[in-house]
């Protein structure tokens, strides 16, 4: 089964790139395949543990399907934080100048309308 298996999910992730740096590219890609092949070897494992599945074809497909889905889980989420990280330092400091100042004055503003409220309320009661 795994010599069905492993090609397949060598050609679905093969194509996969985070950074446009190879060396970089194969060093992530290898710590997120290590990290998705730790994780669905002890989820098998607990399922064999279980008794939810029997049979050494029905765990290497499981391994191999699941193995793939964490792969891809992780990517992304990679993916998106390395985005995340590019848009934020693209943001020039006066733009951090200006975000902060709103939400100071946000804050000034939410906090001075609690107490208005809690004044105006006390002397009704």
């Amino acid at each position: 089964m795994r010599a069905i298996l492993k090609p397949i999910f060598d050609l679905l992730t093969g194509e996969y790139t985070l950074f446009n740096n190879v060396l970089y590219n194969y060093v992530a890609m290898a710590i997120i395949g290590l990290l998705a092949y730790a994780i669905a070897f002890r989820f098998v494992g607990d399922l064999y543990r279980a008794d939810m599945i029997f049979g050494k074809n029905v765990g290497s497909l499981v391994h191999w399907v699941s193995r793939y889905i964490i792969f891809i889980v992780i990517f992304y989420l990679l993916s998106t934080g390395i985005w995340l990280t590019r848009f934020i330092m693209s943001i020039p400091w006066w733009g951090w100048v200006i975000a902060s100042g709103v939400i100071i004055l946000l804050i000034v503003a939410i906090e001075t309308c609690k107490m208005w409220k809690n004044k105006i309320a006390c002397k009704y009661y």
